[in-house]
């Protein structure tokens, strides 16, 4: 992933993020689905020409939802594109 908002520490400059991701998706009594988030974003400095790579775990930038209901705009679209794809995943498996 790639920060709109590159940070420096130390002199390097931490231009992407690390992401760890889990999303856990459930049905409601109603039939409706829901969703748990949780995000962390790691800034992390990549260095083609020598290979190195930092990550800055002190900056990392942590979401955490219980559910979608109230969520803005932004997390309820990467949130569907998400199961989209992942739905997307299950057909092409047969599963």
């Amino acid at each position: 992933m790639i920060s709109n908002n590159p940070i420096e520490i130390d002199g390097k400059t931490f231009a992407n993020f690390s992401l760890n991701l889990a999303i856990t998706g459930r049905y409601l009594p109603d039939g409706n689905s829901d969703a748990n988030v949780a995000m962390r974003l790691v800034p992390t400095s990549v260095n083609i020409d020598t290979g190195e790579v930092l990550t800055a775990d002190e900056a990392a930038i942590g979401i955490a939802l219980g559910s979608l209901a109230g969520s803005d705009e932004a997390t309820q679209q990467a949130v569907g594109a998400i199961q989209s794809a992942l739905q997307d995943y299950i057909n092409a498996k047969g599963l």
